[in-house]
C-alpha cells in the first residue's frame, strides 16, 4: 500500500511536468506539481510523526510568509537571480539534512546511505555557494564578467583532490573527530562552488543556471537515500534529470562543449572584434539630433515594411519594455504587417526568460518562433526590430574566432533588409564581444532606454502614418454597391475575424445585422475554429454584443450554405476565407479548411487593407469580380453601411 501511495504521488508530479510541454498549460502544470509536493510533505509527516509540533508550525509559517513576501516583491527582471538563489536554498537544505543524518548517534548508517550522505553534503554545499555567486552576478551585486584567478584550473584540481581525500577519510572515523571531516568537506565544497562559478559569465550564464538546477536535484536525491525516503529520491532524480536535459539543450543552442563552459580555454581573438571608430557620448547634442533623425527614419522603415521580426533581449527586461513592445507589434499587425518574435534559447538570463516576459505582456504564444525555425526567414524579411539584444544577434559569433561567443548559433538578423536596434548603447553585450551589426549600412541605431524608445516609435507612427494606412472611409461607389447588395439580400452570412476584434467593431457589426434582419434578411454568423487569437475568441466577442448563440454557425454547418447565400460579409478576416488554402501548395495554410465565402453570390470585405493575413499568404478573394472592397477601419465601415441603409429605408 505504501508503494502504491508513493507511486501515485510521483505520477501526480509527472503529470504536472508533462503539462509544461504546452506553454498555455504551464500554469496548471505548476499547480499540479505543487500538489504533488504537498502530498509528499504530508506523507512524510504522517509516517515519521512530529516530535515538536510547535517547531514545525513556526517553521512552516516562517517559510510561507517569507516565500509569499519574496514572490510579491520580485519583479520579472529579478526572476533569474531569484531562481539561482532558490537553487542555493535547495543546496543548503540538502547538505544540512545530510549532516544531521551522518552525525546522528541513535543508529548506524548502511554503507550506501553513508556514501550518499557524504555526496549529498558535498553536492549540496557546492550548489549553495555556486548558486549564490550566480545569483549575485545576475543581480549585478558582483562583476558579471568571468573572473579567472592565477592558476585557476590547478586550484580546482587541488580542491577536487581535497574533497575526495576528506570524503573518503570520513568513513573511517566514528568518534567526535568525524565532525571535523564533515565541516572540512563543507568548506571545501563551498570553495569549489565559488571557484567553479566565478569564471562563468556572459552567454554561458543560462548553462550555469540549468546545471545548478540539476545539482540541486541530485543533492536532494542523495538526501532521500540517506533518510530512506523514496519520494525524495524520485523527486530529486526528476529535477536532476530535467536540469541535465536543459543543460544539454542550452549547450547545443550555443554550440558549446559542457566541459569547455566550466573549463574555458583562454584564446586571443584572431579577428577584429572591436570597433575601429571612437564611440560618441550619448549626451552630446549631435547624438540627440541623430537620435531624433533615427526615430523618423525608423518609423518610415516600419511603415513601408510588410514583414517584421522582433528580437527581444535582456535589455528589454531591464527596461521593462515588454508591454510597449507588444503594443507596437499590435499596431503593426493592425496596419496589415506580418509580425513575429524571434526567440533565441539563451536570450535573457535564464532559459525561457523572453517567453515569460512576452506572455506577461499578453503576446500570443503562436507569435513566438524558435531560432531554428525563423532563421531562414530573415533574408526575406523587410525589418528586424532588435529590443535590448546584442550577443544573440552578433555576427562576430560567426566571423571571429576565439571570442566567448565564437561558434554560438545566432539569430541572423543582419540578413534582413533593414535592422532597427533599440539598445541602450553600442557597447558589447554580456559576453564582452563588440557587435559589428551596429555598424552595418542597413542598421538604424536608436540608443537609450528601450521602453522610452519603443514608446517614441509608437508616437512617431501615429504622427507619420501615411494617409493610405489611416483608417479611411470606403469609396462612395463601393458603399453604394455594397448597400445595393445588402438591400436586396435575403440570406446574409457575417464572417468575423481578428480585425473586428482590433477595431472593437463587434457592437457595430451586430447593429448592422439587426438592421438587415428588420429589412427581412436572415442573418447568421460563420465561426471558423481558429478565427481570432484563441479558441472561441469570436464567440466571446459576439456574446459580449448579445448575439443569440443559435445564430453562430460552425464551419462544417455553414459551408454548405454559402452557395445559396446572397451576401457573405467579412469583417477583419483573411486567412480563414483564403481560397489559396485549397488552390496553392506549400504555403503555411495549404490544406487548412476554410469558410467558403467565395461561393456566395456577393462578398463584401470590410478589412483594413488587402495585405496578407497572419500567415503571410496573399488572398486571391480580394481580386474576385463578385467582391466589394470596403477598406479601412472595420468599425468605420460598419457605421457607414448602417447609416446608408437607414437613409435608403427612409
Amino acid at each position: 500500500m505504501t508503494l502504491f501511495i508513493d507511486f501515485s504521488v510521483i505520477l501526480i508530479l509527472i503529470a504536472g511536468i508533462w503539462q509544461f510541454r504546452e506553454p498555455r498549460r504551464a500554469k496548471s502544470g505548476n499547480l499540479t506539481a505543487a500538489l504533488a509536493l504537498i502530498c509528499a510533505f504530508i506523507l512524510v509527516l504522517y509516517r515519521n510523526g512530529i516530535m515538536d509540533s510547535g517547531v514545525v508550525v513556526i517553521s512552516l509559517l516562517g517559510g510561507a510568509i517569507a516565500g509569499y513576501a519574496v514572490a510579491r516583491a520580485v519583479s520579472m527582471i529579478q526572476i533569474p537571480a531569484m531562481v539561482a538563489f532558490q537553487h542555493g536554498a535547495g543546496g543548503v537544505a540538502a547538505f544540512l539534512v545530510s549532516l544531521v543524518e551522518l552525525t546522528r548517534s541513535t543508529h548506524a548508517l548502511e554503507p550506501v546511505s553513508e556514501i550518499s550522505g557524504v555526496l549529498g553534503l558535498t553536492i549540496g554545499a557546492l550548489t549553495f555557494s555556486a548558486s549564490m555567486v550566480a545569483s549575485a552576478k545576475l543581480a549585478n551585486k558582483i562583476r558579471q564578467t568571468p573572473q579567472i584567478l592565477p592558476g585557476h584550473n590547478l586550484l580546482m584540481l587541488w580542491n577536487i583532490g581535497g574533497l575526495f581525500f576528506v570524503g573518503v577519510s570520513s568513513f573511517f572515523f566514528t568518534s567526535g573527530l568525524v565532525w571535523v571531516f564533515y565541516l572540512t568537506q563543507i568548506l571545501l565544497s563551498v570553495l569549489f562552488g565559488i571557484l567553479f562559478s566565478i569564471r562563468i559569465g556572459g552567454a554561458d550564464m543560462p548553462v550555469l543556471i540549468s546545471f545548478l538546477n540539476a545539482t540541486a536535484g541530485l543533492a536532494a536525491s542523495f538526501c532521500g537515500m540517506v533518510i530512506g525516503n523514496q519520494l525524495l529520491i524520485a523527486f530529486g532524480a526528476t529535477v536532476a534529470a530535467s536540469g541535465s536535459i536543459l543543460t544539454h539543450v542550452m549547450c547545443k543552442a550555443m554550440n558549446r562543449n559542457l566541459f569547455r563552459v566550466f573549463f574555458p580555454e583562454q584564446k586571443k581573438p584572431t579577428g577584429p572584434s572591436k570597433k575601429e571608430s571612437p564611440s560618441v557620448a550619448l549626451s552630446t547634442p549631435s547624438m540627440v539630433a541623430g537620435a531624433a533623425q533615427g526615430l523618423e527614419k525608423a518609423a518610415a522603415v516600419i511603415l513601408k515594411a510588410a514583414t517584421v521580426i522582433i528580437v527581444p533581449g535582456y535589455g528589454m527586461a531591464l527596461a521593462k519594455a515588454q508591454m510597449e513592445v507588444a503594443e507596437l507589434a499590435q499596431r503593426m499587425i493592425a496596419m496589415g504587417k506580418n509580425v513575429k518574435y524571434a526567440i533565441h534559447p539563451v536570450a535573457g538570463r535564464m532559459p525561457g526568460h523572453m517567453n515569460v516576459l512576452l506572455a506577461e505582456a499578453g503576446v500570443d504564444y503562436d507569435m513566438l518562433v524558435e531560432m531554428e525555425t525563423i532563421n531562414p526567414d530573415f533574408e526575406h524579411t523587410d525589418l528586424v526590430l532588435v529590443v535590448g539584444a546584442c550577443d544573440v544577434v552578433n555576427p562576430a559569433a560567426i566571423d571571429v574566432e576565439g571570442t566567448p561567443i565564437s561558434g554560438m548559433p545566432i539569430l541572423m538578423a543582419h540578413q534582413a533588409k533593414h535592422v532597427v536596434c533599440c539598445n541602450f548603447d553600442e557597447k558589447p553585450g554580456y559576453s564582452g564581444v563588440e557587435n559589428p551589426l551596429y555598424q552595418k549600412s542597413n542598421t538604424i541605431m536608436l540608443p537609450g532606454d528601450a521602453k522610452k524608445t519603443v514608446h517614441q516609435l509608437l508616437e512617431n507612427l501615429k504622427d507619420n502614418q501615411p494617409q493610405e494606412m489611416v483608417a479611411v472611409k470606403p469609396a462612395s461607389d463601393n458603399t453604394a454597391e455594397a448597400v445595393n447588395a445588402l438591400a436586396s439580400a435575403k440570406n446574409v452570412v457575417i464572417i468575423p475575424g481578428y480585425g473586428m476584434a482590433l477595431a472593437k467593431a463587434q457592437f457595430d457589426v451586430v447593429e448592422l445585422a439587426s438592421l438587415l434582419e428588420k429589412r427581412g434578411a436572415r442573418v447568421n454568423y460563420a465561426i471558423h475554429p481558429v478565427a481570432g487569437r484563441m479558441p472561441g475568441h469570436m464567440n466571446v466577442l459576439l456574446a459580449e454584443a448579445e448575439v443569440d448563440y443559435d445564430n453562430l454557425l460552425e464551419m462544417d454547418e455553414v459551408n454548405p450554405k454559402f452557395a445559396d447565400t446572397d451576401v457573405a460579409m467579412v469583417f477583419g478576416a483573411c486567412d480563414v476565407v483564403n481560397p489559396a488554402a485549397m488552390q496553392s501548395e506549400g504555403t503555411p495554410i495549404s490544406g487548412m479548411p476554410i469558410l467558403m465565402a467565395h461561393e456566395a453570390r456577393n462578398v463584401i470585405i470590410c478589412n483594413f487593407d488587402k495585405n496578407p493575413g497572419y500567415s503571410g499568404v496573399v488572398n486571391p478573394l480580394y481580386d474576385s469580380d463578385k467582391v466589394i472592397l470596403m477598406l479601412g477601419d472595420a468599425k468605420a465601415s460598419a457605421r457607414i453601411l448602417i447609416s446608408s441603409l437607414r437613409s435608403t429605408a427612409g
